[in-house]
């Protein structure tokens, strides 16, 4: 068992994904609205079998939480403790491997990493759907876009980015590093304020988890922006939003409230825009070569161009 599984049997990390409410709201809301009395419900990445519960509490026949780290014994015993035994099975796999011969009514899965794809979780769950989702079952996420935004935040720019350098430290002249920290193409996972966007987000990435190959998330292309606003602009900042239910949506977007993902920001060589301006800026989504939970996201404005590792 590598290492990514191995991290997910550490009950600080299953809190810290738990106690993110709008995460555990929304998912339960989508779960209600979804799961029919007498369904069948696969949850891929169980953790602590929240979802798995939860769906046996929305009238689910038979629910099965997969999940391959240690954290599948505690999921064992929180079924247990809640009564759940005779509808609630903990099955301790990769869910690429478990095969119910395409019987399954709902497949449930919190598989979004960094970005959405970063942690790779989405191979194993379309193997899963391919191997267990009957025709017209349903999934929860429905759909994931991750979307893009040009910033304007000077003092994240400054104090955790690379305009760090441009202040003397001690009466010694740092500057020179300021490029040299922002060729290093260092994306950082933090709360961006939502006033320092300066257009409205665009998709590059929008899947269908119904019909979505493994192969799908990675895109490339061009997106245009207008400017809402003059401002330098020293950044771009990324997120995602899913559809889980038909009345569900969960954005973790700056201007939506605060999740355990945060956004990511990518630093970018400043230059000044002007409101009404169309920014072209073209962009590769793909998987990282030397880590394989990983990803990158390339980013090109005029003959600036970088690309940021995510996770």
């Amino acid at each position: 068992m590598d290492h990514y599984f191995q991290s997910y049997g550490g009950l600080g990390l299953q809190r810290y994904m738990v106690s993110d409410k709008p995460r555990t709201d929304s998912f339960a809301a989508a779960i209600k609205e979804v799961v029919q009395e007498g369904d069948e419900v696969i949850d891929v990445g169980t953790g602590t079998g929240l979802l798995a519960i939860l769906a046996a509490k929305a009238g689910a026949k038979k629910v099965y939480g997969l999940d391959d780290s240690d954290i599948a014994e505690v999921a064992k015993t929180l079924v247990e403790r809640n009564g759940l035994t005779d509808v609630v099975d903990i099955v301790r796999c990769n869910a690429s491997n478990f095969d119910l011969g395409n019987t399954t009514d709902v497949i449930v899965s919190e598989w979004l990493g960094l970005l959405a794809f970063a942690e790779a979780m989405l191979d194993d769950l379309i193997v899963a759907r391919d191997a267990n989702l009957k025709p017209g079952g349903t999934m929860i996420p429905s759909e994931v876009d991750v979307l893009l935004a040009p910033v304007s935040c000077p003092d994240l720019y400054n104090r955790e980015g690379p305009g760090f350098w441009r202040e003397p430290i001690h009466g010694i002249d740092y500057s020179i590093l300021e490029e040299l920290e922002q060729n290093q193409e260092l994306s950082l996972q933090i709360r961006l304020p939502a006033e320092s966007m300066l257009a409205k987000g665009q998709p590059m990435v929008s899947l269908n988890l119904a019909t979505a190959s493994s192969e799908d998330p990675w895109e490339r292309g061009e997106l245009e922006f207008q400017m809402e606003r003059g401002a330098r602009l020293d950044g771009f900042v990324g997120w995602f939003s899913m559809q889980l239910s038909p009345s569900v949506r969960l954005d973790t977007g700056p201007d939506s409230p605060l999740t355990h993902w945060r956004q990511i920001h990518f630093p970018f060589k400043p230059f000044d825009v002007e409101a009404g301006q169309i920014l072209k800026v073209r962009y590769t989504l793909d998987r990282s070569e030397q880590h394989s939970r990983a990803i990158l996201l390339d980013l090109a404005v005029g003959e600036n161009r970088y690309c940021y590792q995510i996770g």
